[in-house]
């Protein structure tokens, strides 16, 4: 028993030390209040919040608090959100259904801005289906399979959503998101 408290005791000064003397939380000075002001501002204050625990977001139902947690309605919003963010210094994690997600205890400095719920449509179009990216994999197979669409039936076990499933190239039983996916719009770095 002593050796692995002594060994434990290491491992979390060497870890302690690697970190910023700041990284669990950025100073709310006057940046972060007007951040927060301006955020409220665009996405209305239902959708910033502040020391959100994170383990209302994951599949694993653990994690400290994000210091701001945001929920835009669509990319316009998502991209002015991103850009006070960016303003004010402020860390961005974007989040879409929190799928086997680990979260620290200590939470996430920063902002967590979740796609999944409020940026989730389904549409289909003939022999197309439209989601965002927020929206569940699980939910998108469910839609095209009511639309008569096949080849998305490999997805309809898969936690999380579509943006991570693109991102990642998810897949399972000889499917995977390349052999279904026609296009994709995304923000890119200067948010456009």
């Amino acid at each position: 028993r002593r050796r692995l408290r002594t060994g434990r005791k290491k491992w979390d000064n060497i870890r302690q030390r690697n970190l910023p003397r700041d990284w669990n939380r950025t100073k709310r000075g006057d940046g972060m209040e007007k951040a927060i002001e301006e955020l409220r501002g665009v996405l209305g204050s239902n959708a910033v919040r502040l020391e959100e625990p994170m383990k209302a977001h994951t599949s694993f139902r653990i994690g400290g608090p994000a210091e701001l947690f945001l929920t835009p309605e669509n990319a316009a919003q998502l991209a002015e959100a991103i850009q006070i963010l960016r303003r004010h210094e402020i860390p961005v994690f974007i989040l879409g259904n929190g799928s086997n997600l680990l979260v620290r205890d200590k939470g996430i400095r920063g902002a967590v801005v979740q796609l999944s719920g409020r940026m989730s449509a389904l549409e289909t179009d003939g022999t197309a289906l439209y989601a965002e990216g927020g929206a569940l994999l699980s939910a998108a197979a469910a839609k095209a399979a009511e639309a008569g669409l096949t080849g998305l039936e490999f997805a309809s076990g898969i936690p999380g959503s579509i943006g991570g499933a693109v991102m990642m190239n998810a897949g399972a039983y000889g499917g995977e998101m390349k052999d279904v996916l026609e296009s994709v719009d995304v923000l890119t770095q200067d948010l456009r």
